[in-house]
């Protein structure tokens, strides 16, 4: 779960940076909180992913999931690239590899059987 890990930092920890540019450069406290708030909880599941806890993975694919959702529709309605734009691409990125690195270090195959059964 190392790769797993390190992604999950690397993702939550530019979460949270944005939260804190979006506060800095707009006055926005939406954007501190939800940054904060959303950066923290996947730092922390990253955390229990790289001690091999399983829910780390779980808590976070689901907050990429809701990031994903919610960039990409402010980017549907909008059309504006930051930052909408760029947290649903970063989200999406990050959803995608979390299913895929997942998928590797459980040792499933294409059909979702562990390999050698």
């Amino acid at each position: 779960m190392t790769a797993i890990g390190v992604v999950g930092l690397m993702y939550g920890a530019l979460v949270l940076v944005g939260g804190l540019i979006g506060y800095a450069t707009k006055a926005s406290v939406p954007s501190l909180v939800a940054g904060g708030a959303f950066g923290i909880a996947l730092l922390v599941s990253a955390w229990a992913m790289l001690k091999g806890k399983t829910s780390g993975w779980y808590v976070a694919l689901g907050l990429a999931g809701i990031l994903t959702l919610y960039f990409g529709n402010q980017y549907w309605q909008g059309g504006v690239l930051m930052p909408a734009g760029l947290m649903a691409a970063l989200s999406l990125l990050a959803l995608i590899l979390f299913v895929v690195l997942r998928r590797r270090t459980a040792g499933c195959t294409s059909y979702g059987a562990a390999k050698g059964s």
